[in-house]
């Protein structure tokens, strides 16, 4: 008795696992749909902008549609040693939430400045929730330690902000 009823619940487990990775699936595809559109239409405002910090500059890009922020990446180099290492986010905004989030590095030698390799990972997010991701590289995604939705969180609100304060300044002075 005691097997079947295990059995029967291992099922129903599998059973809510399967279907829920299903839902998670579709939305990602939705995401991706979203995403094309997106990258299709060049009839979007875009605007770049620099911030130097730490030793370093920061190069912000973001497009808007209408008034809404729609896209914003920043990717900065950092010196290390033999090798640049170039650092990259990406988000994809719907009505000001992410919905699609990319991170990369990719490692430079200096001497002849050869891609020698990196890493990258791409998440698809619902409801502020990552439901889908792929990596490719050695990079962050081998730590145990790593936790992908709080550091993504940070890196968003921090770059919405950083974006729609540069956005205020500049639609003053026009």
């Amino acid at each position: 008795m005691k097997l079947k009823f295990s059995l029967l619940l291992l099922l129903l487990i599998f059973g809510i696992s399967f279907s829920q990775s299903k839902v998670d699936l579709a939305a990602a595809d939705k995401i991706n749909q979203y995403a094309d559109r997106i990258d299709k239409d060049s009839s979007r405002a875009k605007y770049t902008f620099e911030i130097p910090a730490k030793g370093k500059v920061i190069r912000y890009e973001y497009e808007k549609e209408g008034n809404d922020i729609v896209k914003m990446t920043r990717k900065w180099d950092e010196n290390n040693e033999k090798y640049t290492d170039t650092y990259s986010d990406y988000f994809l905004l719907k009505n000001e939430a992410k919905v699609l989030a990319l991170q990369s590095i990719t490692y430079k030698n200096k001497s002849d400045a050869t891609d020698i390799g990196g890493w990258n990972c791409k998440f698809w997010i619902k409801d502020d929730r990552v439901i889908n991701m792929t990596s490719l590289g050695h990079g962050k995604t081998e730590r145990d330690d790593w936790d992908y939705e709080l550091e993504l969180k940070e890196n968003f609100s921090y770059m919405l902000k950083t974006v729609k304060n540069f956005d205020k300044k500049l639609s003053q002075k026009k």
